[in-house]
């Protein structure tokens, strides 16, 4: 594996155009079990898309301020509110896709093992309701060609490109017809009637797309669940990606965190795999609470971070480069387990070091009253010394999966300062 060099700092000399940047940032999965839309429907009010901003309310700003939010959509989307679900069968709302855009997504990778939860109506009923809310996405199609079809985006003159596809299809196939809705499937060789693409084809699709912008990101839902550590074939898979012109290779499926790589391509081009971002929006380990002294794996179901991707060009007709790469761990906020009687339910996404400065906020507070702290205030500076412990702990562990190359994010947001970079 061949890591990164120093990191490239452009700064523009005066009269010179500034460079141009676009900044992404990418998430995991997002499964809308029955458990997240009760919590949804519970704190539904007018205008709130059905409760859904409330799900994906801590990290909007996070995505709203990147030029695209990018997320794995691990369900179909209909309109049926008596479609056939349970564990492993999803369905979604549209008023889910609705929340999404107006928390910052813009792209959604369809490509995965729950693609066809719906069967091939809820296929193309899922990709009607993204396009009726203005949301692209990639991994699905109601042809094959269609299925593998990258979405382009052009920001600031640099143009973008997203690749979506699957290993996996919960032991479903494509059809025979071409002309049928298909997902993009590249199957491991054990699945290899499954009527997908072959690695060899699929390198042609990646090398052919990106040929047609400046940066293509490809969305691999790859690996085995559960497992902390890349399948062999897919890290082969990945860097091959990365040699036939893909930027970086963002990976889901395994419902945990797994490894970031640095990757410097044979030409010198730097890259990157995600391995695994993990669940961005679940109802896995609900029951989990930190022990101390234990490993806490249980928790790593509700490990998760968004990737913030910046790729620059410094100057016009320049080539576009990857600039720095950074992490903001998130967990996964989950009430199951000691809420109050009356207290509601609870499922969202949250900043860690958000979370950390605001807990110490409160404890620091409580520290500094004088009187003797009575029994209500010692039990809420107990749970709150909890949840600060429990904070630490997750981010220590969701930090491991990040080598040197990488940074950690800091939890207030780089604005971009659109008059200045105008001056210039």
């Amino acid at each position: 594996m061949r890591g990164w060099g120093a990191l490239l700092v452009f700064i523009p000399l005066w009269g010179m155009a500034a460079p141009a940047r676009v900044e992404l940032v990418f998430g995991g999965d997002v499964i809308p079990h029955g458990e997240v839309k009760s919590v949804a429907k519970a704190h539904a009010r007018s205008g709130n898309h059905e409760g859904w901003d409330h799900v994906f309310g801590p990290l909007s700003d996070v995505l709203r301020t990147a030029d695209v939010g990018v997320v794995n959509l691990e369900t179909p989307v209909t309109a049926n509110t008596q479609a056939f679900t349970k564990e492993l069968v999803f369905n979604a709302p549209p008023a889910m896709v609705q929340a999404l855009v107006t928390a910052g997504v813009k792209v959604v990778s369809t490509g995965n093992n729950h693609a066809r939860d719906q069967h091939v109506e809820g296929l193309g009923e899922t990709l009607r309701h993204l396009d009726a809310a203005g949301l692209r996405h990639t991994g699905t199609g109601l042809t094959k060609d269609a299925a593998w079809e990258p979405v382009f985006m052009e920001v600031r003159g640099i143009k973008l490109g997203f690749l979506s596809f699957t290993r996996s299809l919960n032991g479903f196939s494509n059809p025979k017809e071409a002309d049928a809705p298909h997902v993009a499937l590249l199957p491991y060789p054990e699945h290899a009637s499954r009527r997908g693409l072959k690695p060899e084809e699929a390198l042609e699709r990646v090398r052919a797309a990106a040929a047609k912008c400046d940066a293509l990101f490809v969305m691999g839902h790859w690996g085995r669940e559960y497992a902390d550590t890349p399948h062999p074939l897919d890290r082969a898979l990945g860097q091959s990606f990365l040699e036939a012109g893909a930027f970086a290779v963002i990976g889901h499926h395994p419902h945990v965190l797994q490894p970031l790589e640095a990757y410097t391509t044979k030409s010198g081009r730097r890259g990157f795999i995600a391995y695994s971002l993990g669940n961005l929006v679940a109802n896995q380990a609900r029951f989990y609470r930190h022990v101390k002294g234990q490993l806490g794996k249980d928790g790593d179901k509700r490990d998760t971070l968004l990737l913030r991707v910046g790729v620059t060009r410094a100057e016009p007709g320049a080539p576009v480069s990857l600039a720095e790469v950074s992490v903001l761990p998130v967990w996964i906020e989950n009430n199951a387990q000691g809420r109050k009687a009356k207290a509601k339910r609870n499922i969202q996404p949250v900043l860690i070091d958000r979370e950390i400065e605001e807990v110490s906020r409160r404890l620091a507070a409580l520290t500094q009253r004088t009187a003797t702290p009575d029994k209500a205030t010692r039990a809420e500076k107990a749970a709150l010394e909890q949840r600060l412990t429990n904070a630490r702990y997750r981010r220590e562990r969701i930090l491991r999966m990040l080598p040197a190359e990488f940074q950690v994010a800091t939890p207030e947001l780089r604005r971009r300062e659109l008059t200045a970079q105008a001056a210039h």
